[in-house]
């Protein structure tokens, strides 16, 4: 299944090709994907100094796009030898679904 991927703030638009069983839940898994990547005890690559508060202490935020979380639905909520998606260029079809983060 094609999945459009269409970011608020950017004028990039990514596509995924996954399976079935995956774009059936991509709204869930989304939902999903968002609680792990702003849950602070995660520690992944996506998290960035935005500044610091007025006692010194510094405030994160995320930086990601479509690979973060094509990286999530294969490594962290599968998590098995078989890849359930990935980034493709130009989709060969129309889109099934479409996400937006």
């Amino acid at each position: 299944m094609i999945v459009k991927v269409e970011f608020m703030y950017e004028e990039d638009t990514e596509y995924i090709s996954c399976l079935a069983k995956v774009g059936r839940n991509i709204h869930q898994l989304q939902r999903e994907f968002d609680k792990w990547l702003y849950d602070r005890e995660n520690k992944h690559s996506y998290w960035e100094v935005a500044g610091e508060d007025e006692e010194g202490e510094k405030i994160f935020g995320v930086c990601f796009n479509g690979k973060a979380f094509v990286y999530w639905l294969n490594n962290v909520r599968f998590n098995k030898d078989k890849k359930v998606a990935k980034l493709i260029e130009t989709p060969n079809k129309l889109p099934k679904k479409k996400i937006r983060f």
